[in-house]
């Protein structure tokens, strides 16, 4: 499929969840549509729904490697602010990686993140990893940077980061997680 087709599909898409979330506001549908795309988790559905229907190939690919280490979250497909964060696609699901040394402050179950952890890193920033599959690690164990803290089960993650008891903004997580001083 060209790509014109693609943004088109793209676009519809998006117009018609938003003119059911309206339509829902004024009262023309009584029954609760937002209710179905209120999580990240829906969100994920909802973007591999439209990636089938417009059929993807991953022959556009091309395979090149490099000797440079690239930084584990660095490699991402596409980037969405979502509530204090964003949620981070990818081609493949991968391990989540410590960035430092650091201690493991919270693994469990959030409303907001499903199945998540969180690390306090040494240099005083705390990283909450959302939508993850399997945990590696248990609460107020210490971490090395190069460990595994858990596993993806989807190829998206949510993550945030607070810094000095301030959430970072969505717009410069990005930069965040392509540092290499990390």
């Amino acid at each position: 499929m060209k790509w014109k087709t693609k943004w088109v599909l793209a676009i519809i898409v998006a117009i018609g969840v938003f003119s059911f979330a309206k339509l829902e506001e004024i009262g023309i549908i009584n029954k609760p549509v937002t209710q179905y795309i209120t999580t990240g988790k829906d969100f994920i559905v909802m973007k591999k729904w439209v990636s089938s229907l417009i059929g993807d190939s991953k022959e556009d690919t091309i395979a090149v490697s490099d000797s440079i280490e690239e930084p584990p979250f660095a490699a991402y497909e596409s980037m969405q602010p979502y509530k204090d964060g964003v949620i981070v696609s990818y081609t493949n699901a991968m391990p989540i990686i410590a960035q430092g040394d650091g201690l493991v402050v919270f693994t469990g179950f959030t409303r907001q993140s499903g199945k998540t952890i969180t690390v306090l890193y040494e240099d005083g920033d705390e990283v909450t990893y959302g939508f993850v599959g399997t945990l590696q690690k248990l609460p107020y164990s210490t971490v090395k940077k190069g460990d595994t803290l858990a596993l993806m089960n989807d190829e998206a993650i949510y993550l945030k980061v607070k810094r000095e008891g301030t959430i970072l903004d969505a717009a410069i997580l990005a930069t965040y997680f392509s540092e290499d001083s990390k």
